[in-house]
């Protein structure tokens, strides 16, 4: 057995500690971004996902992975496996906001730092023409200097379309919302509906850990992220990210449409925030800036070693 199905297969099953809220002392731009280029693909993989590949005799696969999500801080780990969304590229660059805002920490006007990123696909469907569910997962660093030596605490978030998928020909045009409840069974095919249901279980399993269905993933530590403990913190209800308008390609897999390559080099996504809304419905979105992202890489790393974990709900999120 190679060992980093060995190393999979212990965290799986919780011997390799996990870094807690408590002592998770953060981690460098450049070690994130080294793990995330580790082992480039030579032939992107297209890792199929199914209701099996959930479980592993009697154990729910699926319910530990979003249980640690919520656990684990660390912003790297030995080889893992992404089950619901396995096929991704990442990219570095920045996160940069231009507006006015009455929000905190890295909702301000002129907050500028590193970000990281994983944009992806759920379940199987990563061509053109079939429906396929987009999300990107984050992670904000306090820091415009990609060379820092000290760990740094980094914030996550989380944006998503639909779960059961959509015909939008190219990511940089689908809308992603921290609003998860956007899962349309009727969009979602017969194989898809049985994972859909496993998903939405061991959502609600991991939520309850935290005493509450969870309905939005939570925006607190970006308003928290390099404020002082007194600083008062003001945080968005809700986020959206979107491509920048402008042109497009049409390459079947969604990561070649975001290569930087094909995009002459660098890729913008808008940053919109609303105050608040309904769930499920149109919000007011406001657009406070925008993230620019220089860097990408396909690669095992990407895929199997980088993390980014969800934050625990908070009943008040504007306070530390």
């Amino acid at each position: 057995m190679k060992i980093r199905s060995i190393l999979a297969t212990l965290l799986l099953f919780g011997a390799i500690p996990q870094a807690k809220a408590s002592d998770y002392q953060g981690a460098t731009f450049r070690d994130v971004w080294s793990a995330a280029r580790e082992n480039p693909y030579s032939a992107l993989p297209e890792t199929k996902v199914t209701v099996g590949s959930f479980y592993h005799f009697l154990s729910d696969k699926l319910q530990q992975a979003s249980e640690r999500t919520l656990s684990d801080h660390s912003d790297v780990l030995p080889y893992f496996n992404k089950l619901l969304h396995p096929n991704a590229i990442c990219f570095a660059g920045t996160w940069n906001i231009t507006e006015q805002t009455p929000y905190s920490g890295y909702f301000k006007q002129n907050s500028k730092g590193l970000i990281i990123l994983r944009a992806s696909a759920a379940l199987s469907e990563i061509h053109r023409g079939e429906k396929r569910a987009f999300g990107i997962a984050g992670k904000i660093f306090p820091t415009e200097n990609p060379d820092h030596q000290e760990p740094m605490k980094t914030a996550n978030f989380f944006v998503i379309d639909n779960l059961g998928g959509t015909y939008t020909p190219n990511f940089l045009d689908t809308e992603l919302t921290n609003d998860i409840t956007n899962i349309d069974f009727k969009a979602a095919n017969i194989g898809q509906t049985g994972i859909l249901a496993a998903a939405v279980k061991a959502f609600g399993f991991a939520d309850r850990v935290t005493g509450r269905i969870l309905t939005v993933r939570q925006l607190y530590e970006i308003s928290n992220l390099g404020e002082s403990a007194d600083a008062k913190i003001v945080t968005p209800q809700y986020i959206k990210l979107q491509g920048e308008a402008g042109p497009r390609t049409e390459y079947s897999d969604f990561r070649d449409d975001l290569r930087l390559d094909a995009n002459n080099g660098v890729i913008r996504f808008d940053i919109s925030v609303a105050a608040d809304g309904s769930l499920g419905k149109a919000k007011n979105w406001s657009k406070i800036g925008y993230i620019e992202l220089t860097e990408d890489s396909l690669a095992e790393g990407c895929d199997h070693r980088v993390h980014f974990h969800h934050p625990e709900w908070k009943n008040d999120i504007n306070s530390h």
